[in-house]
């Protein structure tokens, strides 16, 4: 009877553990919030359980894609964006349902260097920067999204990095790439459609440590970062 329970007890754990992960898994910057290129095929990926269907649902054409996790759980797809819009919203099933929120189709831009691209429009301690203040208490702005990748440390590339999408705003603004807001909020102001803006920014960090073994091979003296750290994201 004992060993019966055991068995039964056993059964429901491994039943619990397959719901806990049959849910669609997405990198952090596919979220709620988050701003999507205009007028393309953009790619969509992320994890479920191996062999699942996954199906997604565009809210803007109300378009069904599907395609199946691998063996490894992973997936890929490439969904149809229209003109410049939103808010919109994106559903994903593989048996149980995710629904992504608050999307906007526009211009996304990466914004990538070293310190004059990681710099915060709050500035530095007595590196200020000229018209800030006045500039991020002007910020508020729902149609430009803001998206940090938090310095990751690794020597091979990451699935994922830790972030989120943020509204302009002045309290996101003065903590955000003081070079990436001016330049989204031109072009917001220039084109009159929503912007998003991803800073993957480290300050002093040496160009090989953003590139793989292949990408260093066609340069004589290039060289692979040190084991035990790096700043791919």
């Amino acid at each position: 009877m004992n060993r019966l329970k055991r068995i039964i007890a056993a059964c429901l754990v491994a039943a619990a553990l397959t719901n806990l992960y049959a849910k669609v898994e997405l990198p952090s910057f596919f979220s709620d919030g988050m701003v999507m290129q205009q007028q393309t095929q953009a790619n969509l990926w992320g994890t479920a359980v191996a062999g699942k269907t996954v199906k997604v649902i565009t809210g803007w054409d109300g378009a069904r894609y599907s395609t199946t996790a691998g063996k490894d759980g992973k997936w890929k797809l490439s969904l149809r964006t229209p003109v410049a819009g939103g808010p919109y919203t994106i559903t994903l099933d593989d048996g149980e349902v995710t629904r992504l929120e608050n999307i906007l189709i526009g211009e996304l831009w990466f914004c990538s260097g070293q310190s004059n691209m990681e710099m915060p429009m709050k500035g530095y301690k007595n590196q200020p920067i000229a018209g800030s203040n006045m500039d991020i208490l002007r910020s508020t702005n729902p149609a430009i999204r803001l998206f940090t990748a938090k310095r990751t440390a690794a020597v091979l590339p990451q699935e994922d990095i830790a972030g989120e999408w943020k509204e302009a705003k002045p309290e996101t603004v003065k903590e955000f790439s003081a070079t990436a807001y001016h330049f989204g909020k031109l072009v917001n102001e220039s084109t009159g459609v929503p912007v998003g803006l991803i800073v993957a920014a480290w300050g002093g960090s040496a160009a090989e440590a953003w590139m793989n073994e292949d990408m260093l091979k066609a340069f004589s003296g290039g060289r692979d970062p040190p084991k035990g750290g790096g700043y791919n994201l």
